[in-house]
């Protein structure tokens, strides 16, 4: 059911985003919610947005990254900007003239949905005691918010860039019937040692911070906010290209005594940044989530129901071109209607963000296909 408010207590990094921000919404599930673990979640609420044409225009689901939120778009002009405001809104890719585009926090997210600060049964935070959750139970979960919002019989466009769009394949793995198209922007169908990497300095980062206490900090006011900006900086380097930094940075001085680099400056910018807006058990649960995701030949059968386009950014070194290419391929050779597109860009990995006028190409070519297989 809709509820008007959120319930819980509201974190910090929640108040330094203005949360709840207005026309964020909420959903609670009338029953317990079932992990593929074993475990359950006696509730479970998760927070959503909507956008253009609700109810009549033709269904978009986008899946935010590891940490995005809900907030895809502006809905005014006087609203927070949106994580991917240069392609969603009138007149742009994502022609909200045309389309209802919606999106969620995920299940285990920072930003309104049931997840580590949410209070477990004994009133307390979870904190460290948060179960496991995988890629599959987010889009579970993702499935019951689609069916009471737009209705059980709409068939949607899914859409996700890095960790949404291993969303997008995974709820194509289990809805694929409902779908007419699927569209990821590097994002592999598994993680390779490389990426899975990355996740792991940066969660030993947060588990080594002297504030962590297992995950349970919520109510001691001081969090692991050195581990956290650590662990986003290890991400941010891989988020980035040689190349990308070259031009950025170069060798130049943030400080005129040569002490620091620009380049050293703008990772210390970043963690400090996520800290202000993300929590760290959060980034735990989702990237935990994101290493185990597999997307197997047992996935497959419902994914073959539908179109799935995988764009490979040529410049992506968290999950190379080639190696999104060839997770094309493995699906092509088993049965999938792939389309695979490339993004020529410089920035690295957040190309899919920061490159609007080349990402926006490609978001119309494929909305333009799924538009004339309607109508064919």
């Amino acid at each position: 059911m809709k509820i008007t408010h959120y319930p819980y207590p509201i974190w910090p990094w929640q108040v330094n985003q203005g949360f709840p921000w207005p026309r964020l919404q909420f959903f609670q599930t009338p029953g317990p919610f079932p992990l593929e673990s074993g475990e359950i979640l006696p509730e479970l609420l998760l927070a959503y947005e909507e956008w253009g044409q609700i109810g009549r225009g033709i269904p978009i689901l986008i899946f935010h990254a590891v940490t995005g939120d809900s907030h895809v778009a502006r809905h005014t002009y006087q609203d927070n900007a949106g994580w991917w405001d240069a392609q969603v809104g009138y007149g742009k890719a994502i022609d909200l003239h045309q389309y209802h585009v919606i999106s969620l926090n995920v299940l285990g997210g920072a930003m309104g949905s049931t997840g580590p600060c949410s209070p477990a049964q004994d009133g307390h935070p979870y904190g460290g005691r948060f179960p496991r959750v995988t890629m599959f139970d987010m889009v579970r979960a993702t499935k019951i918010l689609v069916d009471a919002v737009i209705g059980p019989e709409a068939k949607l466009l899914v859409i996700g860039g890095s960790m949404g769009g291993m969303m997008a394949l995974a709820y194509g793995a289990f809805y694929g019937q409902s779908l007419r198209g699927i569209l990821t922007v590097g994002s592999p169908i598994a993680h390779s040692p490389w990426a899975i990497a990355f996740h792991t300095v940066g969660r030993q980062a947060i588990v080594s911070d002297p504030l962590f206490n297992q995950g349970n900090y919520y109510l001691t006011g001081r969090y692991p906010s050195q581990g956290l900006a650590v662990a986003r900086m290890a991400d941010m380097i891989s988020y980035q290209s040689p190349r990308s930094m070259d031009a950025k940075f170069g060798r130049l001085y943030q400080t005129p005594d040569q002490s620091e680099f620009q380049i050293t400056s703008y990772l210390r910018y970043q963690g400090k940044k996520l800290v202000r807006r993300f929590d760290a058990n959060t980034y735990i649960r989702l990237t935990e989530a994101m290493d185990q995701f597999d997307l197997t030949e047992q996935n497959l059968t419902l994914l073959r129901e539908t179109s799935v386009w995988m764009v490979g950014i040529t410049s992506d070194h968290l999950y190379p071109f080639g190696e999104i290419r060839q997770h094309a391929i493995f699906l092509q050779e088993r049965g999938v209607s792939v389309h695979f597109e490339t993004l020529h860009s410089p920035w690295g990995h957040d190309s899919f963000l920061v490159d609007a006028s080349a990402m926006g190409k490609i978001l119309r070519r494929f909305l333009h296909v799924m538009d004339e297989a309607v109508v064919s």
